[in-house]
């Protein structure tokens, strides 16, 4: 069964203790030919295409027959990535705050099905956040004649991106409503050399690294029963990862790193450790490899220094 992410409605009173947003929505991924993405992501994830609109597709798992992913045609990495406010009220709360604070928002007609209303905001990064309102709350309905058994419930997790001033996208992201875990200063600075953000009970939905501004990543997520089913997938269709599998100590989640046909580099995990709403940020005290890699293999140099 598809894991259910909100199952209780959020009214005003839950808002001011979880915060605005409610969970990572979907990202939109460039790719520079939608005929040859399209069959990969399929064959890969199962992921359905359920909406053209423009040059841009929106792909659903065929178990929960919900949108976590959109291809559009023109080059190589993030478009942008969607997460969806807890209610009408903190949609334009989060709006309002952005307008309060100068900082330009724009709507974009191009985003997924089952949407009501959507901004878009520029990061400092250069990175483009979306929020949306969903236009009714979303049941998980399999995609007839799509499901099949052993099909994957893909969800949408979190993504990883590179800044060369992780301090100012963490502060941006807070007026967003983004709220820390687990950080690592840079030196004797006030400034951080990682943060990892989270906008509900989940350990983190944004991961920030120092480094030239970019996309490292975006993750997808399925339960971990899936995720060794995912990789029998790469014995069949004889596509190699690029690193793992691996469990990450943020998060506690098995993980595998795998790049589409034109290098955007998707990472498919178990589910993620829940840490609670309330959860105090800390820094990370443990040795860097056992951060990367519990079980001790490290990464590729292509993982190290190459992103979108």
């Amino acid at each position: 069964m598809p894991r259910i992410d909100h199952p209780v409605e959020d009214t005003a009173d839950t808002v001011v203790w979880k915060g605005p947003l409610g969970r990572a929505d979907h990202s939109v991924l460039r790719v520079p030919d939608l005929e040859t993405a399209l069959p990969w992501y399929r064959s890969m994830l199962g992921l359905f295409p359920i909406e053209r609109r423009g040059d841009t597709v929106f792909l659903a798992s065929p178990v929960s027959g919900r949108t976590v992913l959109g291809l559009t045609q023109g080059g190589t990495g993030l478009e942008y990535t969607s997460f969806t406010a807890r209610t009408a009220e903190s949609f334009q709360a989060v709006a309002a705050k952005l307008d309060g604070r100068n900082v330009r928002t724009t709507v974009d007609g191009t985003t997924r099905p089952g949407i009501r209303d959507a901004f878009r905001v520029d990061l400092p990064s250069g990175h483009i956040f979306e929020v949306v309102q969903p236009a009714a709350v979303e049941p998980s309905t399999p995609i007839a004649g799509e499901y099949r058994p052993g099909s994957i419930d893909v969800r949408t997790s979190h993504l990883q991106l590179r800044t060369t001033d992780v301090k100012q996208l963490t502060d941006f992201l807070g007026v967003l409503g983004f709220r820390s875990s687990l950080y690592v200063p840079l030196g004797e600075s006030d400034g951080y050399y990682l943060q990892f953000l989270r906008v509900n009970e989940f350990h983190h939905q944004v991961a920030i690294l120092t480094g030239r501004e970019g996309t490292h990543h975006v993750a997808l997520e399925v339960d971990e029963a899936d995720f060794w089913k995912f990789l029998d997938n790469l014995v069949v269709t004889k596509f190699g990862a690029e690193y793992g599998p691996v469990r990450h100590h943020e998060g506690n989640m098995l993980s595998i790193y795998v790049r589409d046909p034109f290098g955007n580099r998707l990472e498919i995990t178990s589910t993620m450790e829940m840490v609670g709403f309330d959860y105090a940020p800390h820094t990370a005290n443990q040795p860097f490899w056992y951060h990367m890699n519990m079980w001790g293999p490290q990464p590729p140099e292509t993982w190290e220094q190459e992103w979108m």
